[in-house]
């Protein structure tokens, strides 16, 4: 008999709204026209919707996020917690990627705590690293819709609407709120479901260095494609603990995203004439279920759909090409590991990469409202950009680059590293003046060197 799936989006849109009505007191067949029944749902929204006067809308968008992610992964099946066994495995992974990594990589060794989750674990400890880089665009996104709205209650089509404006305005407020929280929530709850180890992603969304492993889904591709499960556990620490390297040495990535992310979300725009119109059809002669399911399928679009300014653009893929060169950089350095100590490693990492690719919509919709992803073919160029670099320049040149950021390379430099490697470096005036006193130079008037500010 085959399992109902709970998110099943072909089934009758309106049944939602009949359990919504049931969940409000409603009989399923009320009629939306009768004055009665418009007051007695209008009520009952308001109080389920505004909740305690202590709730903030920021808190009502993170709890729903929440509550909806972990509803999703609970509905996959059993998402047990490790066991000490896998615990202990993990430990013992940790510890011998790290010598390992002693051997490929300069970036110095970060003290790790090795951690068995499960996919509501993992949820909820990136959701306040998640909410860190999240907030900024649904922040703009409300202003919006509140603008929106607010000037459309006003109008002049809507006079008998302007009086109740101070009551509907928090509620809708706190409707929107609900609605950004179930979007978030429903799409950390996909990428919950796609992640290996804690930021599987590519992402620093952990608050604290650590080796998080989640055996549920590591489990899930070891069954599906046959693999080792040791050799499998090993590959997935080997790189989840280079990436921790990386983002605990190289401190600037973390804040680097999260301020694109803040400027991508200033440059937000939401239709108000879209809005407006959704607000209208939603109001029809004959209120009915039909006309709400309607609105808030056109109300979802407009808003998690809004069209990309060319700045945006620009933004989303300096974002693209940062996550690709992290993801290249842990290819490269995990890779020469992985050919000399696992036999199987060639096997594990293109199922992984299948993996990646089936799962790109969960992927791609980990920061929700933008969908951040780097693409495989990025990928792909940087790790092949990374494996000339350390070529021509060794390990510790490979890995120097990171600590200058305006020097990392561009888009067009991944499909061209001789390009990048043959580019002359900028002359830095303290650099000079170092090489001056290192060669007993005095005879430079003071005044020549290079002053701060």
């Amino acid at each position: 008999m085959a399992t109902e799936d709970p998110h099943d989006e072909s089934q009758d849109p309106l049944e939602g709204l009949r359990k919504l009505f049931h969940d409000l007191g409603l009989p399923p067949d009320a009629d939306l026209n009768d004055n009665e029944v418009r007051a007695d749902l209008f009520r009952s929204m308001m109080g389920r919707l505004m909740g305690p006067s202590t709730t903030s809308d920021e808190q009502v968008v993170w709890e729903t996020a929440r509550q909806t992610a972990r509803h999703m992964v609970a509905a996959l099946g059993p998402d047990p917690s490790g066991s000490s066994r896998a615990a202990r495995r993990v430990s013992d992974a940790v510890h011998l990627a790290e010598l390992w990594l002693s051997e490929a990589t300069t970036l110095p060794p970060t003290p790790l705590t090795p951690t068995v989750w499960s996919r509501a674990e993992w949820i909820e400890s990136t959701l306040p690293q998640w909410r860190t880089m999240i907030e900024p665009v649904l922040a703009t996104l409300a202003t919006s819709v509140t603008e929106a709205t607010g000037s459309r209650f006003q109008s002049a089509e809507l006079d008998e609407l302007a009086g109740l404006q101070s009551m509907l305005s928090p509620l809708m407020s706190r409707a929107i709120s609900a609605m950004f929280g179930s979007h978030v929530g429903q799409s950390l709850g996909r990428a919950a479901t796609a992640t290996m180890t804690g930021t599987d992603l590519g992402l620093p969304i952990l608050q604290q260095p650590l080796v998080a492993v989640l055996p549920t889904n590591l489990s899930a591709i070891q069954q599906q494609a046959e693999l080792d499960e040791e050799g499998l556990l090993m590959f997935c620490t080997l790189r989840e603990a280079a990436r921790q390297r990386l983002f605990t040495e190289i401190s600037w990535i973390a804040p680097q995203i999260i301020a694109l992310v803040q400027h991508y979300a200033r440059e937000m725009r939401v239709d108000p004439q879209a809005l407006s119109s959704a607000l209208e059809n939603a109001m029809p002669d004959q209120l009915s279920a039909e006309s709400m399911a309607a609105f808030q399928t056109d109300f979802s679009s407009i808003i998690f759909s809004p069209e990309q300014s060319e700045e945006q653009k620009d933004i989303l893929q300096r974002l693209s090409t940062l996550l690709a060169l992290v993801e290249g950089w842990v290819d490269d350095t995990t890779g020469t590991i992985a050919r000399r100590w696992l036999p199987n490693w060639a096997a594990i990492a293109e199922s992984l990469r299948r993996e990646r690719a089936t799962n790109a919509v969960k992927v791609t919709s980990a920061i929700p409202l933008i969908g951040l992803s780097a693409s495989p073919k990025e990928v792909r160029e940087a790790t092949g950009f990374w494996e000339a670099v350390r070529t021509a320049r060794g390990v510790e040149g490979r890995d120097d680059i990171w600590r200058h950021p305006e020097a990392m390379p561009q888009q067009s430099d991944l499909a061209d590293p001789q390009g990048f490697l043959d580019r002359p470096a900028q002359a830095d005036p303290w650099d000079d003046e170092l090489q001056r006193f290192l060669d007993g130079d005095d005879s430079e008037d003071d005044s020549t060197a290079p002053t701060v500010g």
